[in-house]
């Protein structure tokens, strides 16, 4: 794909060539603005306005692809910004959650503690209270 770019550069520098040397007959240019009182007048060889348009046209499309390439850059910087901020956010909220996680495993362990105690309280209260320990 390199050899080929470079064959069609070259084709392209012959063609150019080739072009001007043929066609050197005189054109006549006439530019005129009338409300900026500007006015321009010229008689050049054929090919001189031919490769000036051509020219300006590639000049155009260098310029158009490096704005618009900077925009993307601009675009892709930005998202690639939020993403990072995302995933911060992400580790936060997974810190958090793992937190909760402990907090929970802790208070189970108390209820179960608790209930444990409870259980046992209320086997003696109702030994305690039990008729057949009244009248012993």
């Amino acid at each position: 794909m390199r050899y080929i770019s470079l064959l069609l550069f070259a084709f392209f520098l012959v063609f150019c060539v080739d072009f001007a040397t043929q066609n050197t007959l005189n054109v006549f240019i006439n530019y005129k603005i009338d409300w900026v009182n500007f006015d321009f007048s010229t008689e050049r060889p054929i090919f001189v306005p031919v490769f000036f348009s051509f020219a300006i046209g590639i000049i155009f499309s260098v310029f158009y692809f490096f704005l618009s390439h900077a925009i993307l850059l601009r675009k892709l910087r930005l998202k690639r910004k939020e993403i990072k901020k995302l995933e911060r956010i992400l580790e936060n909220e997974r810190g958090n959650n793992e937190s909760l996680v402990e907090q929970n495993k802790e208070i189970q362990q108390n209820v179960e503690n608790n209930t444990d105690i409870f259980e046992r309280q209320e086997s003696l209260l109702i030994e305690e209270v039990n008729p057949e320990n009244i009248k012993k």
